[in-house]
C-alpha cells in the first residue's frame, strides 16, 4: 500500500473521531487525534498557514511551547524512557479539543471527510461558549443538536454517536 502523509493523517483522525463516539479507550483516542494533528500542522507550516502557529499568536507562547502544551499527554503516553514511575492527570476533553484543531488544520490542507465535518458541528454545539453566535456554522450546529445545554457530557456524546451513525456510515476499504 502507498499512502500519503495527508492521507495517513485524514485517517488517524476519522478513526479518533469514531473511536470517541463508540466510547473507545481514552488514552487511544487521544494518541490518535494527537498524531493527526501533528502531522496536518508540521504539512501546514510548510504552507505557511498552521493552526499551531496561530495558536501561539493568540496565547503569546513560543511555537516550541505551544507543541509542549498541545503534546504533552500524547508525549507521556508514548514514552516510558524518562520518569518510568511518573503519572499524569489527563483530561478528556482535552482531547475533544485536539480533535477539533485537528479538523481545522486538516480544512487549511484539503477538503474535510464527513466524519470531521460531523465532529466540528457537534464540538461547536458541545462547546457553545467558545465561538461566536452570528457565525452561520454556529447556527447550523445549533440546529442539529438542540438542548445540548441541558445534556450531561455523556448524553452530548451519544447523540453525537447516533449522527455520526446516520450521517457518516463507515467506508469499506479497497483490498
Amino acid at each position: 500500500m502507498e499512502i500519503s502523509k495527508l492521507e495517513a493523517a485524514s485517517r488517524l483522525l476519522d478513526t479518533a473521531i469514531r473511536s470517541f463516539f463508540e466510547g473507545a479507550d481514552e488514552v487511544a483516542v487521544h494518541s490518535l487525534a494527537a498524531a493527526s494533528l501533528n502531522i496536518f500542522s508540521d504539512l501546514a507550516e510548510h504552507g505557511g498557514n498552521s493552526w499551531r502557529a496561530h495558536l501561539g499568536d493568540d496565547s503569546k507562547l513560543s511555537a516550541r511551547e505551544v507543541k509542549r502544551v498541545l503534546n504533552r499527554a500524547w508525549n507521556f503516553f508514548k514514552h516510558a524512557d524518562r520518569d518510568p514511575d511518573k503519572t499524569l492527570h489527563f483530561e478528556e476533553i482535552d482531547s475533544e479539543h485536539l480533535m477539533f484543531v485537528a479538523v481545522l488544520q486538516c480544512g487549511e490542507l484539503q477538503a474535510t471527510t464527513c466524519c470531521m465535518q460531523a465532529f466540528q458541528l457537534w464540538y461547536i454545539a458541545a462547546h457553545p461558549a467558545h465561538f461566536p453566535k452570528s457565525e452561520p456554522v454556529f447556527s447550523e450546529a445549533m440546529k442539529l443538536f438542540p438542548d445540548f445545554e441541558t445534556l450531561s457530557s455523556a448524553m452530548k456524546i451519544r447523540r453525537g454517536a447516533a449522527f455520526l451513525h446516520e450521517h457518516c456510515p463507515p467506508q469499506a476499504r479497497a483490498e
